[in-house]
């Protein structure tokens, strides 16, 4: 039977029960020969012979062909019939067609049976043709035959079709089988090469965490350095500045008028260490905002003001030069929310680049409002910059690789950080430029501040509103969210380092505690965080704020600047070397008390006569007093207190700080002003707490203890 187009089902039986049945069949007629006695008993004798005869050879045709097996069998089991019916004259042999057929579908296929049923048909029609048989004896066979083969197709036709439909099933599947096979073996193949590339991925992540550590040392090495060394730089720089100043100051004093010569040669000295320092404090603030320690306080700032400045400084160069200067200010631009001496360094950067790089026409600057934002532009008409120096302009050191921009007494770090100011301020800043054309550096800074802490919702829910349940759901985005913090900081010396971090924490500024309390209430926050100058302001202040906010987790802790911990430990102002005389004359009148006997504390001896000099030089009828280290400043100071004491930080043996506290722990000395004097700027340290205190409500118990100890160990162990 065909089941499909490239497959013969074999929808039959095997020809050994067929074959088997025959002698059994011989047997059974010949024991029933009895009921036939027209029958001769000779011929049931010969019929045993005949159909161990007929078993016999369908098993050895079976054996050679089992498809003429078949066949053998089918045709031995007709011969069969018709031998009873026409030899032994059994009625009622040829009813056995219908089953003659019926074995013919099952041994070969159903055309044969169609097959068997013709030859059969033709054979009962010649039989009663030659008068051997009448129509009543033919009608029941040929309509059991014919009936049966119709049987046989209404029953094979399905089965034809289920055994097609299986079959095409079993293919799929098979080839489903081997395609699952192949891709089992893909998997292991795959899950073998993850777990290669994962032992790889974890001997890379440990070695990245120890290049990672190796460059965090680095970098602490690198600050390390970089801080040393600008000590280092500043104290003999602010001893050959201040000489130079006194002297170009103070020419007449001396008892010979100084050769125009000498003069020149002075200021070129002091032009050299002032570009020396500025030079100092350009490394400084790129190593502050590579450290990602460069901080910024915003106020509003009128650009215009800030530019005017910057044009007043650098006039006296396009003077010299005799170039022109350009301004065009939009007047009516709003406010910038800005630091202004960051943004106002930025301007004094680009407008003395333009005014060195030219060296006829002039420079431009213009100032206006572009797509809600100030646009500040610096235009010259120097010499431009090539397409290869473009691409690393804003790098650190970048000076150019020849010709225009090459040795023009530069540090190549100006307009990196300059860069890197604007950035911080949310801005861009870019360049055009051709080579003969000039160049333009483009400041573009946003007119409104970052979003600052945004009243929640809750402002709006009132006690009478009913509450009405949605049907649908609301399909929204999510925002980002972001924790809420608030922060008393009443010296704003916390406020400021954390600005750096408002993208991803909402600070709300709270300068007093009834304040912080009072903007918890209105809407509650992640925490509240309280900064002090000192352990014994903390405590009261914790304690005030876990009454009042029991709910609230409370963190503590005493950040403060370098000049604010300056001013805590007593001291009554802070100067960064080099020092100008202008700076202390500034610092000394802000105590605002007569100074008639000073102290100067100084493990130099160059600095110790540079004060000395600054000093006689604002009050001649001053008294300065002279202590080379710290134990000798004590020594002094018990002797007979002076009005005023200039103190250096970094002496051997008691450094500043400690001459300091020593000096607050004595009643008779307490009162005596202080002005610290530093090569480490003040307003570059960073902020850091000696100490973090955890609080909230009546306490926490054990298992929030142990909680946050493994999860406080975890964050102090990582690096900033």
């Amino acid at each position: 039977m065909r089941g499909s187009r490239d497959h013969e089902f074999e929808l039959h039986i095997t020809p050994a029960p067929v074959l088997i049945s025959l002698p059994i069949l011989g047997v059974v007629l010949y024991l029933m020969s009895g009921m036939w006695p027209q029958t001769a008993p000779a011929k049931y004798i010969w019929l045993a012979p005949i159909t161990y005869g007929l078993a016999g050879g369908g098993a050895l045709v079976a054996r050679w062909r089992e498809l003429a097996g078949r066949w053998f069998a089918l045709l031995a089991t007709v011969a069969l019939a018709h031998l009873a019916a026409l030899w032994l004259g059994i009625p009622g042999a040829f009813g056995l067609a219908a089953v003659i057929v019926a074995l013919a579908a099952a041994l070969i296929n159903l055309p044969a049976a169609a097959t068997v049923t013709g030859g059969e048909t033709l054979l009962l029609a010649w039989l009663l043709r030659v008068g051997v048989m009448n129509p009543a004896s033919v009608g029941m066979p040929l309509l059991s035959m014919w009936t049966m083969l119709g049987v046989l197709w209404a029953v094979y036709h399905p089965i034809e079709d289920a055994a097609a439909w299986s079959w095409d099933q079993f293919r799929q599947a098979q080839a489903l089988l081997e395609e699952a096979r192949g891709r089992k073996a893909e998997l292991a193949q795959a899950l073998d090469d993850l777990v290669h590339a994962n032992r790889q991925l974890a001997l890379a992540n440990e070695r990245m965490a120890t290049l990672r550590q190796v460059a965090e040392e680095a970098q602490k090495a690198k600050a390390a350095f970089v801080a040393r060394v600008s000590h280092e730089f500043r104290t003999p720089l602010n001893i050959i500045i201040g000489m130079a100043n006194l002297v170009l100051d103070s020419r007449e004093s001396y008892e010979m008028p100084l050769p125009a010569q000498v003069i020149e040669r002075l200021r070129i000295l002091q032009r050299n260490s002032e570009h020396l320092a500025a030079m100092i404090d350009d490394v400084l603030d790129l190593s502050q905002v590579e450290a990602g320690r460069m901080t910024i306080h915003r106020e509003p700032v009128d650009l215009v003001e800030v530019i005017e400045d910057a044009l007043a400084m650098v006039q006296p160069m396009l003077a010299q030069k005799g170039l022109t200067c350009r301004a065009e200010l939009a007047r009516d631009l709003p406010r910038v929310p800005c630091d202004r001496l960051r943004i106002r360094q930025v301007i004094l950067n680009l407008t003395s680049n333009a005014a060195r790089f030219t060296e006829r026409g002039g420079i431009a600057i213009r100032l206006a409002q572009s797509n809600g934002r100030a646009l500040v532009s610096v235009a010259d008409t120097g010499p431009g910059i090539t397409a290869e120096d473009l691409k690393r302009i804003f790098e650190p050191f970048s000076q150019g690789t020849g010709g225009v921009l090459h040795g023009r007494g530069s540090s190549g770090l100006g307009l990196s950080i300059s860069n890197e100011f604007v950035k911080l301020h949310g801005g861009r800043m870019w360049v055009e430029s051709a080579i003969g054309q000039g160049s333009t550096f483009f400041v573009e800074l946003p007119l409104t501040a970052p979003a600052e802490h945004i009243a929640r919702p809750d402002r709006w829910i009132k006690e009478s509103w009913i509450w009405y349940e949605r049907n649908s759901h609301p399909d929204l985005p999510r925002s980002h969210y972001r924790p809420r913090l608030v922060v008393c900081d009443e010296g704003a010396e916390l406020q400021r380092a954390l600005a750096r971090r408002s993208g991803e924490i909402e600070f709300v500024d709270a300068h007093s505690l009834p304040a912080a309390i009072d903007e918890i209430r209105r809407c509650p926050a992640q925490a509240l965080v309280l900064n002090s100058r000192s352990p014994s302001e903390l405590w009261p202040a914790l304690e005030e704020a876990k009454r009042r906010a029991p709910d609230t987790p409370i963190v503590g802790c005493c950040c403060s600047a370098r000049r604010g911990y300056a001013m805590a430990a007593g001291a009554g102002g802070y100067l960064s070397k080099p020092v100008k005389r202008t700076e202390m004359q500034r610092a000394i009148e802000e105590l605002g008390r007569p100074v008639g006997r000073v102290l100067v504390v100084d493990d130099d001896a160059d600095a110790r006569e540079l004060l000395k000099l600054y000093l006689q030089g604002l009050n001649p009828a001053v008294e300065v007093v002279e202590a080379e280290d710290g134990q000798g400043a004590l020594q002094e100071l018990r002797r007979r207190p002076p009005d005023l004491i200039l103190l250096d930080l970094v002496m051997p043996g008691l450094d500043g700080w400690q001459v300091l506290r020593r000096k607050s722990e004595e009643e008779t000395l307490k009162g005596v002003p202080t002005i610290l004097i530093s090569a480490q700027d003040a307003l570059q340290e960073p902020v850091a707490s000696p100490m973090i205190v955890a609080a909230m409500g009546e306490g926490l118990s054990v298992n929030k203890i142990l909680d946050c100890a493994c999860q406080l160990s975890a964050e102090l162990l990582q690096p900033d």
